[in-house]
């Protein structure tokens, strides 16, 4: 007789602290843990699962995902089931300045076009603020648990449109008021993505003073950098600087530098953070587990050509001068800092080359078969120079293309600069992936944290497997003030995966990334078997965090 719904007997418990694992047996009851000991058979359970010779662990928490119209999506848990089979239980939604609300209704047709490459199928769209998607969310339920942040660009964009403009005072204000309905809205913080538009036209002043509504609150500052080419240093000090002078906790997004050319900057980017650590500014990082990332596919134009919104984009293409003005900067443009209007501060074609950016997913069907391949690859099918393949696919499509940047941290041949990143102890683990069931994955979405646990862990011992579960899971909630997960305690929720060491492995490869990872034998979401031989079929086991109850 018990109270317990339950029981993992016998595995070794790493609990997502960083210390040793340790041999109990874990109870469960009304979604949270409710003993860790060792239990008598006469101890018994609805659903008692043997762990013996394998590892049991708190679920993966994946701090910079991109999920947040997709969630919103009735389809939601198989398009995002991909993560579970991962033993990713909590995404953080919301990074790099994109997210779902505030829309309004003056700039509601930008803001469909600035995330149209992030939205499934059947995503809606039109939330006229933070609070009202929280409550869409709660109220159709979660396949797995949101950490939603607010975004600077979304707020920019309701407010502005793609303006390059600096606000008016009365912009501004609005603005800020935006960012505190966010966080009172139980926001976890506030993202902002200065490589992309319409956050590249921000200055600094103007991102410190939304950042700081963050930190009003005690919420997180996450940044997608303005540089992470020639300018890569510089840009890091900018995200320092905003930490500092907005008095909030910092995250630098998705620590990379992109081409072979810009990786010895890496270290001198890890100084500049290891440095303002010291020096008491609260600042840390996350990576990807591979050498590669998604973006749009419009991050490879320069920014005067964005502004006015990916429609003024394909007009600017189809007019012959801004065409060829637009072609000379793409091939010649050289990154500079500091930022002034126009100024380029990341060329991905000239770090990366034509080679190194690939089609994950476009919209127009005529370009349906160039998914998986690269630019360079879709030109020479075409017979056509690859600028104007980028340029027809751009008009054809809009700005719905999604791109796969290879070559962010090391290359197909060698992880040597990624390997410096993952091995730091303010690194979370991430999968920045973009995933909507359309188009060749990101390989990120499918198997990142097995890739940390066969691979650097098991396989390459670039981390001891505490210290890595830690930086896949209690490091995370750290970060972001999430107090009642990512470790294996009395009391916290019940979000568990169990994994064979012996077996665990990404299955994907960069042409063939679909396969499901092996070694994650069962994931439970707040009590919930969702993976495993205990699974039931399609769960909204999940809940939708806000920051306020969860802290």
């Amino acid at each position: 007789m018990t109270d317990f719904d339950l029981i993992v007997r016998g595995a070794t418990i790493v609990d997502g602290s960083g210390s040793p694992g340790y041999l109990a047996d874990l109870a469960v009851a009304g979604g949270q843990i409710a003993a860790i000991t060792t239990l008598g058979e006469d101890v018994r359970a609805p659903v008692e699962i043997d762990a013996r010779g394998r590892h049991l662990m708190p679920g993966f928490i994946d701090i910079h995902s991109h999920s947040d119209f997709v969630l919103a999506d009735p389809q939601h848990g198989e398009i995002l089931r991909c993560f579970l089979e991962q033993g990713i239980t909590t995404v953080v939604t919301g990074n790099c300045g994109f997210a779902p609300a505030p829309s309004s209704p003056e700039h509601q047709s930008d803001m469909e076009s600035y995330t149209a490459f992030l939205r499934s199928p059947g995503a809606p769209t039109g939330w006229p603020t933070f609070g009202a998607y929280l409550d869409q969310l709660d109220s159709q339920g979660v396949a797995l648990n949101v950490v939603p942040l607010a975004a600077h660009g979304a707020m920019r964009i309701a407010n502005m449109g793609f303006a390059g403009s600096k606000p008016t005072e009365d912009q501004l204000k609005r603005m800020v008021r935006a960012a505190d309905e966010a966080m009172d809205a139980g926001a976890f913080g506030i993202s902002a993505g200065l490589a992309y538009a319409p956050g590249m036209y921000a200055t600094t002043a103007e991102v410190t003073a939304i950042a700081a509504r963050s930190g009003r609150q005690g919420g997180l500052f996450t940044c997608h950098s303005r540089g992470l080419s020639e300018t890569l240093v510089d840009a890091v000090s900018e995200v320092v600087q905003i930490t500092r002078d907005a008095g909030v906790r910092g995250q630098f997004s998705h620590l990379s530098a992109l081409g072979e050319a810009n990786w010895p900057r890496i270290g001198e980017a890890i100084n500049v953070l290891e440095n303002a650590r010291r020096s008491g500014v609260d600042v840390a990082t996350d990576c990807q587990a591979y050498v590669a990332g998604n973006t749009t596919l419009t991050a490879v134009f320069p920014p005067w050509s964005l502004e006015g919104g990916v429609h003024a984009l394909v007009a600017r293409l189809n007019d012959s001068r801004s065409r060829a003005r637009i072609r000379s900067e793409v091939l010649h443009g050289v990154p500079t800092w500091p930022l002034v209007s126009g100024n380029w501060t990341d060329n991905m074609i000239a770090s990366l080359g034509w080679d190194g950016i690939w089609l994950l997913q476009v919209s127009a069907p005529e370009f349906h078969q160039f998914e998986g391949g690269s630019l360079l690859d879709m030109a020479e099918a075409r017979g056509v120079d690859p600028f104007d393949a980028l340029c027809d696919l751009i008009q054809a499509g809009g700005g719905e293309s999604m791109m796969l940047v290879v070559g962010s941290a090391g290359s197909l041949k060698s992880d040597a600069p990624l390997r410096d990143i993952l091995a730091l102890p303010f690194t979370s683990l991430e999968t920045d992936a973009i995933i909507t069931g359309d188009g060749v994955p990101n390989r990120g979405a499918i198997g990142a944290f097995p890739r940390m646990l066969g691979h650097f862990v098991r396989d390459e011992g670039l981390l001891s497997l505490p210290q890595a579960v830690h930086q896949m899971t209690g490091l995370a909630a750290d970060r972001l003030g999430l107090t009642g997960a990512g470790r294996i305690r009395h009391g916290a929720a019940a979000d568990l995966v169990i994994v064979d060491m012996d077996k665990v492995a990404d299955t994907t490869d960069y042409r063939n990334p679909r396969s499901t990872p092996e070694g994650i034998t069962d994931v439970i979401v707040n009590g919930v078997p969702v993976v495993g031989a205990h699974a039931s079929g399609p769960q909204h086991a999940g809940r939708v965090y806000r920051r306020t109850a969860a802290a």
